[in-house]
């Protein structure tokens, strides 16, 4: 089973506005440093995050990205439908089969439940960890190095359009 970067990329992403929201304006050039990524891909990440509820995103001087829900509300599983297809026929591709061979015609009916038991799994573990997990985890990472580059984030003014 493949994920993309999308996935990953999204939940950084809302991570580092759960982080930095409170404290200073954030913007898809913000977040675009912070992941390694292009503004315009965060852009689309953004919306897909919005038209999911999870995000909320304003114009002008004083906009910027907030949390549409507490962390504690946003699991896993949220972020990774709002970015990525759950549909277990686009996770898991099966390649085209000779109709005659009887392995073939049958090879769809015997992975298909076994894939989705795949999905099914993910999805429950996924359900299991919120946004504000990951915030507690990241916290116990932090706590450990010098409070020097994060900081200095934190307290910059951020001027950059959306």
């Amino acid at each position: 089973m493949r994920v993309s970067k999308k996935f990953p990329t999204a939940v950084h992403s809302l991570l580092y506005v759960a982080v930095l929201s409170p404290k200073r304006r954030v913007t898809s050039t913000l977040v675009a440093e912070s992941t390694g990524s292009n503004a315009v891909t965060i852009r689309n990440i953004f919306l897909d995050l919005s038209r999911n509820g999870l995000l909320t995103a304003s114009a002008g001087k004083n906009g910027g990205v907030h949390l549409a829900r507490e962390p504690k509300d946003i699991t896993l599983w949220d972020i990774y439908q709002a970015v990525e297809t759950n549909n277990v026929e686009e996770i898991f591709k099966l390649h085209e089969t000779d109709s005659d061979c009887p392995v073939g015609k049958n090879i769809y009916q015997l992975l298909y439940p076994h894939m989705l038991d795949a999905v099914t799994a993910m999805k429950d573990s996924m359900e299991q960890v919120t946004l504000g997990t990951l915030l507690e985890e990241l916290n116990v990472l932090l706590k450990d190095f010098p409070a020097k580059d994060h900081e200095k984030k934190l307290e910059k003014p951020q001027e950059d359009a959306l």
